[in-house]
């Protein structure tokens, strides 16, 4: 199997409008896009004594055990890593349930989707469950000890991702008045709503204050990444820390001539032509 492609949505979309945080995954089955599970040899008994939890999965025949009985019956195995991926974060400590599988127009490739909290770690569990069931399928059993390491992992990707008090005591109160929200990658803002309903804060300041816009302002990356997820055109850049990074960074860029600039900071020095 080959992930060819992984996509984080954010807020409403095609496959669901009310599941704002889903992770898609587009999945290339190879060799295993005529073989079901119950025609792979001890694949059921791999992956029960691997997760034995998937027994809580409900799926289509909607009781206790009705994922794994389609298992046992034969599913394919973009469907089962869709439900891997979702054990996997409900290990770490993150309850999530949504998911579906469609093949596309392209044979043996699917489409994974399934729910996240944090995007980093959804994004890892994807990749975590292809390679477990890669494992049971061409040696019969995922490692304990490689399995407690990718739930270790996805708790470390957690705690980083973890939000402050303030700003999680917001955010609480958000989705309790089922208000959307989302993490913006710049300055630890976090966006409540979305289009012209949509507000910005950064732990208890908010845009009703002109300081978030003065500090995004003077952060130069920052700015960018804000204008490029709207998308707005922004000249192509990086930011380096070293002097040893330079070389790469203008290849990076495509080359002479180049601007470089400070990072927060209005002084502009310009790189000529070599």
């Amino acid at each position: 199997m080959k992930i060819l492609k992984v996509l984080t949505l954010r807020g409403p979309n095609y496959w669901s409008i009310r599941r704002h945080k889903l992770i898609v995954m587009r999945l290339d089955l190879e060799d295993l896009v005529e073989r079901y599970s119950c025609d792979i040899p001890g694949f059921y008994e791999g992956i029960t004594s691997a997760l034995p939890s998937l027994v809580e999965h409900h799926c289509s025949p909607g009781v206790r055990g009705g994922f794994l009985s389609r298992v046992q019956r034969g599913t394919l195995m973009g469907h089962i890593i869709e439900h891997v991926a979702l054990e996997l974060q409900n290990l770490a400590g993150m309850s999530v349930g949504f998911g579906r599988t469609r093949e596309t127009a392209t044979p043996g490739i699917f489409q994974v989707v399934y729910e996240y909290q944090s995007e980093q770690v959804g994004r890892y569990a994807g990749r975590a469950a292809v390679r477990l069931c890669q494992s049971i399928v061409e040696n019969g059993t995922y490692s304990e000890e490689e399995l407690n390491q990718d739930i270790e992992d996805l708790k470390e990707l957690k705690a980083q991702a973890a939000l402050g008090p303030s700003t999680d005591a917001i955010v609480s109160e958000a989705e309790a008045r089922g208000i959307p929200w989302l993490e913006l990658k710049t300055r630890f803002m976090i966006q409540l709503g979305y289009g012209v309903n949509q507000k910005r804060i950064q732990a208890t300041l908010s845009g009703h204050t002109s300081i978030l816009g003065v500090e995004l302002a003077c952060d130069k990356e920052g700015t960018k990444q804000i204008l490029r997820n709207a998308g707005i055109p922004v000249p192509r850049g990086t930011v380096i820390r070293y002097f040893d990074d330079l070389k790469d960074s203008v290849d990076f860029v495509g080359g002479y001539p180049i601007a470089m600039k400070p990072l927060d900071e209005i002084t502009v020095a310009v790189l000529p032509s070599i």
